[in-house]
């Protein structure tokens, strides 16, 4: 009888300091959920930069340190400019849209005028894009920081020629817009002519297409890119994110694989 009641005493001795260790793990594991969604930032690294600039080399590798790295919340993406190509060696991904991106960051900051190579982050910070240990810094920094607003890629598929995009915001102000980035992820360039002649170069997260959206609804929002039957979608990625037109920071950003 005496050994009957002990053992239901340890039994149940055993069950409540195994319910309150179960309790204490499931508080910690909500604890860490909440603070790791608490500062679930991003960090949209813009680069700057030109295969005829004998300065950019540096700045193209570190980027693609952040590239390889293919962390959800750093987005490299490299806007080739086109005002070097006077000297010898068209680049073949340089836009003059880009140029102008570039021009209006250099308005938005007060920069002291178009350079390469130029990383802007988030569109807050501009600096020099080699300046590895001072972006890593700022890309910490933006990283630490509570996202609080959000822009989903829901659907990105091919139909014949043309890349059909649908994404899903609830910033809707007049004061945002929505930047879409069809970007290469890789590709290798001989370079012939120029400053940078006879240069092998590896580039990453090239953009290849862009486009930005004044107006969108809080429902599903629709747009494309021309998409030729000789590229190769697993190549490529979407990219979206949200900005103040107005002072140029970025406060939202999303990748998606073209499926």
């Amino acid at each position: 009888m005496e050994d009957s009641f002990l053992k239901t005493v340890l039994y149940t001795g055993l069950i409540i300091l195994t319910l309150g260790i179960s309790s204490f793990t499931l508080k910690k594991v909500i604890e860490n959920k909440e603070s790791k969604t608490a500062t679930e930032g991003f960090a949209v690294l813009e680069l700057f930069t030109s295969q005829g600039c004998s300065s950019c080399p540096p700045a193209d590798s570190v980027l693609a340190k952040y590239a390889t790295q293919n962390n959800p919340n750093i987005i490299p993406l490299a806007f080739h400019v086109d005002y070097w190509n006077r000297l010898g060696w068209n680049d073949p991904f340089s836009k003059s849209e880009f140029t102008a991106r570039q021009s209006n960051y250099v308005s938005q900051l007060n920069a002291q005028g178009n350079y390469t190579p130029q990383i802007v982050i988030n569109g807050k910070y501009e600096l020099v894009g080699s300046k590895e240990t001072a972006i890593e810094s700022i890309v910490n920094k933006e990283l630490a920081l509570k996202n609080t607003f959000h822009i989903n890629i829901e659907k990105s598929s091919i139909n014949e020629n043309t890349l059909n995009i649908e994404y899903e915001t609830g910033a809707t102000a007049a004061s945002i817009i929505t930047n879409l980035a069809l970007v290469k992820k890789k590709e290798f360039t001989n370079i012939k002519r120029g400053e940078n002649s006879g240069l092998k170069q590896t580039s990453y997260n090239i953009v290849y297409d862009f486009k930005t959206i004044k107006s969108h609804s809080n429902t599903i929002n629709k747009t494309s890119f021309e998409f030729n039957t000789n590229k190769i979608p697993s190549d490529f990625m979407v990219v979206a994110y949200l900005q103040n037109s107005t002072t140029g920071a970025i406060i939202g950003a999303t990748k998606s694989e073209i499926k």
